[in-house]
């Protein structure tokens, strides 16, 4: 039996990314930020995030809650949030194809 995805919260990518972050940035990298302290309105160029370890992070989220993020698409986030709407639209969009069927 196929079970419908549910909306992730803010508070489910924030957690996602905390631990994405936790695990793809070195020692260094992870002092200079407060990981407690990310909401939907952290620009993301204010981590300490290269090509390689953002590209790292969203395969990670792309994981947890099993969505596709095109590198154009990683790119383009400019805050936090905008990347919790791209994962909830894709999560939605992938419940509405399991309950059209």
């Amino acid at each position: 039996m196929t079970t419908t995805p549910t909306a992730p919260t803010d508070a489910d990518i924030l957690a996602a990314l905390r631990e994405a972050l936790a695990d793809v940035l070195e020692p260094a990298d992870l002092a200079n930020i407060d990981l407690d302290t990310l909401t939907p309105a952290t620009p993301l160029l204010s981590l300490p995030l290269d090509s390689i370890t953002l590209v790292a992070a969203m395969t990670r989220i792309e994981n947890t809650f099993r969505v596709f993020i095109p590198e154009k698409e990683a790119f383009s986030f400019t805050h936090v949030g905008d990347l919790a709407d791209f994962v909830r639209e894709r999560v939605a969009a992938k419940a509405a194809r399991v309950t059209s069927k």
